[in-house]
């Protein structure tokens, strides 16, 4: 992942641009993408697709110095700025400078013009600390800019499974020089489709890479109705590399079986993670996901907030290779529980000796799975489960309804359930979870 990520992170990114190109080209080499084009001046809903937008020159000089090169970091100028060469006084300047005060020595992400392209106008992005001790005084400004007629481009990679059902895991590629927002999110993504390539999984799965809200907005729109219609829940990944807790934000329900799944995962795994409401820990594109006609389930994975977010500091030096994989292997094991889940139908009647040789069920006190020291409240759980695991065997109740009531990891929950499948006394609802999920693929 990290080898990826050094690829893709020091490109010119835009919704639009050549470098964009260039990125669309390494992650067809990563997995075989089909690749939607959409033609600039596209219009749905007041969203346009952009023009292909590059760079040539920018500088800002007085008395012939050198005051800023605007090449010097693909933040500098601002995204989808416009041409202008002239001179222009000091106050007419700033006007067209944007800064980051938090971050005096470095340099903002600008992306209003992208999403506003009616209001484009020239400028750059530089530190605070040089926009405050500009002088009075008359300045040249060179920004020559190109914008072309490319077609801004969606990546969609399609693992089938047993059923037609599909989850979607969605990262943006329009962020230029930002490592963790979100090139990490790409990454993780592609490490995660890899993963699941070598398995045989109940559910199909999409990976959309795209330029954010405007990739996702057209990818939709132009979308078979037959299709989107398979999409059954979505995972929007961000800002996953950095030295933080995950952060969870729910789907606009927020007690979905997807919502169900990540909490119960985090809290046992991850109980130091983060969890909000819908939009209040990051806004990204679960709005397009779950917009009216397609409402899709939508849940946020993420490592947000992040204080070098949205400026060069958010670069290579505060990616963790440790922190990417954590990550893949959170969403790898949710999908487990929606993989897994279902309800179980008892093959037995009356009270069971879970003790007895030949059944071997019975959990001793201080052998509980999920209880690394003997503790009495732990040891209540199992102990409590036991007691209600018979009656839930009602073909109506799911594992995860019984993780969830007794606190409890859904995978060992899972695996203690497995164990009464195998002694013939319950089994899953067929169809209802695949026994193959997990396995590598012969």
């Amino acid at each position: 992942m990290l080898e990826l990520l050094k690829k893709l992170h020091p490109l010119r990114l835009a919704p639009n641009s050549p470098d964009t190109d260039r990125a669309v080209k390494i992650l067809c080499r990563e997995l075989p993408f089909a690749v939607h084009e959409f033609q600039p001046g596209d219009e749905t809903n007041g969203w346009q697709v952009p023009q292909s937008w590059h760079v040539e020159k920018a500088s800002i000089r007085k008395d012939g110095r050198l005051i800023f090169d605007g090449l010097s970091h693909p933040l500098a100028v601002m995204g989808y700025a416009k041409s202008f060469r002239g001179r222009v006084d000091l106050e007419t300047l700033k006007k067209h400078l944007t800064t980051r005060p938090d971050w005096p020595t470095a340099v903002g992400y600008h992306c209003d013009f992208y999403y506003k392209p009616w209001l484009a106008d020239w400028g750059f992005s530089v530190p605070h600390a040089l926009f405050t001790n500009l002088e009075e005084g008359l300045y040249d400004v060179e920004l020559e800019t190109v914008f072309g007629n490319g077609a801004m481009k969606v990546c969609d990679f399609f693992l089938p499974g047993e059923t037609g059902e599909t989850i979607v895991l969605n990262a943006h590629d329009c962020h230029a020089a930002q490592a963790n927002d979100d090139v990490s999110g790409i990454v993780v993504g592609v490490e995660t489709m890899k993963r699941l390539r070598k398995k045989m999984n109940r559910f199909s799965y999409r990976l959309i890479v795209c330029p954010e809200h405007l990739g996702t907005v057209f990818y939709l729109a132009n979308l078979s109705n037959k299709i989107a219609e398979t999409f059954k829940y979505c995972f929007f990944l961000e800002a996953l590399g950095n030295n933080r807790p995950l952060s969870l934000q729910k789907s606009f329900a927020g007690d979905t079986l997807l919502d169900r799944a990540c909490r119960n995962y985090l809290s046992s795994a991850h109980p130091d993670a983060h969890v909000d409401d819908f939009r209040k820990i990051i806004g990204n594109d679960e709005t397009v996901w779950e917009s009216p006609g397609y409402e899709i389930p939508t849940v946020s994975l993420s490592r947000f907030p992040f204080p070098e977010y949205h400026t060069s500091r958010d670069n290579e030096d505060i990616i963790l290779e440790s922190r990417l994989a954590e990550a893949a292997d959170a969403l790898l094991e949710i999908l487990f529980i929606l993989e897994t889940n279902a309800p179980v139908q008892r093959r037995f009647q009356g009270l069971l000796a879970l003790s007895n040789p030949r059944y071997d069920l019975y959990i001793a006190p201080g052998t509980d799975p999920s209880v690394p020291s003997p503790q009495v409240k732990d040891r209540r759980k199992w102990n409590y489960l036991m007691d209600c695991l018979p009656r839930y065997f009602d073909g109506r109740t799911t594992v995860l309804d019984m993780a969830d009531r007794h606190e409890l990891p859904y995978r060992e929950v899972y695996a203690y359930v497995k164990r009464f499948e195998e002694k013939g006394l319950a089994a899953f609802i067929q169809g209802a979870a695949p026994k193959s999920f997990g396995k590598e693929e012969t």
